[in-house]
């Protein structure tokens, strides 16, 4: 099991555009009776590169993302060996028979494994990308988020809780502290909160309980704002 994972904005992030490897599109979306979806793969160095395609089950559980490896989803050919200028493709293919329950969340991860790696190191990942994969029942519920907040030992904690079956997207979360001070806390990604789960963020500002502050960002259907009463 990897628990704790940190995968937000694996996928964009500065290193990822410097890299000879790049992946798309960097998130997966299927409404059942869709099943097969591919993942197109770049080398665009000027050396030959070595690429592993995995996939894990993606759930929340107490606040955190955890991924599990699963049967139910394949991801071929797991390992490419890519030489410059081509493209690859992979294919995602859902195996499992029963048929999708509001939605099915995985993580594909995309390492590009250096060619060289330092002696007694292992294997060393040059560059790692998480895309999501949403496998979906159609008329599923939508996201309905509800949030809450905890002073923790000079620690905020945001909880936001997922009523719905489907995932909701959570970027630019910030603050508004008592007394009108705003505080930023992911300027981009935040993460996601799956359905039927909870997914919670700690970040170091004291504020007392009982205190009134306003939880800002942008979700599925653009901004929102949430005022909630820190307990």
């Amino acid at each position: 099991m990897l628990a704790g994972l940190a995968l937000a904005g694996l996928a964009n992030g500065p290193t990822a555009q410097a890299a000879q490897l790049h992946v798309r599109p960097v998130i997966i979306e299927l409404k059942a009776p869709a099943a097969a979806s591919k993942l197109v793969l770049t080398n665009r160095g000027r050396t030959p590169i070595t690429a592993q395609v995995r996939l894990f089950r993606w759930t929340q559980k107490n606040g955190r993302d955890v991924l599990e490896r699963t049967r139910m989803v394949v991801a071929s050919p797991p390992l490419l060996k890519m030489r410059p200028g081509r493209d690859y493709i992979v294919r995602i293919v859902r195996l499992a028979k029963i048929p999708v329950q509001g939605e099915e969340t995985y993580r594909l991860l995309v390492d590009e494994i250096p060619e060289k790696k330092l002696k007694g190191s292992g294997v060393v990942f040059a560059l790692r990308y998480s895309i999501p994969v949403f496998f979906q029942q159609p008329g599923a519920t939508p996201p309905r988020i509800s949030w809450q907040a905890f002073s923790r030992k000079g620690r905020l904690i945001l909880r936001a809780s997922n009523a719905g079956q489907l995932h909701e997207r959570i970027s630019g979360l910030k603050l508004t502290l008592p007394g009108g001070r705003t505080k930023t806390l992911y300027p981009g990604l935040a993460g996601y909160v799956l359905g039927k789960s909870v997914r919670q963020w700690v970040a170091k500002v004291s504020v007392r309980k009982g205190a009134t502050l306003t939880i800002r960002g942008q979700g599925n259907n653009g901004p929102f704002a949430a005022k909630v009463r820190v307990r």
